[in-house]
């Protein structure tokens, strides 16, 4: 039980003594600067963060944002899937298709927003970029651990297994953990998608439209508050995801 304590308060020591570290080196640059409109104080700035944490906009605004990123990383995964299983077991579309991979992957998230722009609303546009940056890292992934899977095992398996069997007990546990890996960090990215997408697109409501607007009117305070509130609520939710995933494997471990 001591050791177990021990570990934990080691854990937190690592994660709180850094950002001390940070937020002091944050504040005694504040104050040289001397200038709320170059560097806000680490004060302002939580003020601010509880200013629009405390209103039922600031929550809309979040909640918009994350609706948006829950869709586009959810379809981006479900077409990058489908997409690995048809190019991994039919040479004629990975040969068509692997272009368009090399393609969407070189390509800025920006370049994608603008020409998306012209054409798409405003509102779909952040879900559309996050599906195109999460797609190519998924249909990858998953299409080199479908090729990776043991023949032989595969093989016997359609002699002594049905379909839905052969796919739970034996190609599930040989793909998931590189797809789970990937789709952590497609996590990620979607997140940076999705608020790119907005600053540009400027939907009705959205983190990225906020920040945008608080650089206009330059207020700098909220636009430090509202990064910070991204970096909070993008690691808290991939904290969790993992956890999620963590469980999933165990299942097929």
């Amino acid at each position: 039980m001591n050791s177990t304590i021990r570990r934990i308060l080691l854990n937190l020591l690592k994660i709180c003594i850094p950002i001390a570290v940070y937020i002091l080196i944050w504040q005694v640059l504040s104050m040289r600067v001397d200038s709320n409109l170059l560097l806000p104080s680490p004060k302002e700035t939580v003020l601010s963060v509880k200013n629009i944490l405390s209103t039922a906009d600031g929550w809309k605004t979040l909640g918009a944002t994350l609706l948006r990123i829950v869709i586009g990383y959810l379809l981006g995964c479900a077409c990058g899937v489908l997409l690995a299983v048809v190019t991994a077991h039919f040479r004629l579309f990975d040969w068509l298709l692997n272009p368009l991979r090399r393609l969407i992957k070189t390509t800025p998230i920006t370049s994608f927003a603008l020409i998306l722009l012209v054409s798409v609303q405003s509102a779909r546009l952040p879900v559309i970029v996050a599906m195109i940056v999460v797609i190519p890292m998924i249909w990858q992934t998953t299409e080199e651990a479908i090729r990776g899977r043991d023949r032989q095992l595969n093989e016997m398996s359609k002699i002594y297994l049905s379909f839905w069997k052969k796919l739970r007990f034996v190609s599930l546990p040989q793909i998931l953990p590189q797809f789970l890996a990937t789709a952590s960090t497609a996590l990620g990215f979607a997140w940076k998608a999705v608020i790119t997408a907005e600053i540009l697109a400027l939907p009705k409501i959205g983190i990225g439209r906020q920040m945008q607007n608080d650089k206009i009117y330059l207020d700098i305070a909220e636009l430090f508050a509202w990064t910070i509130i991204v970096i909070v609520f993008s690691v808290l939710i991939e904290a969790i995801f993992k956890f999620v995933l963590k469980t999933v494997r165990k299942r097929y471990d």
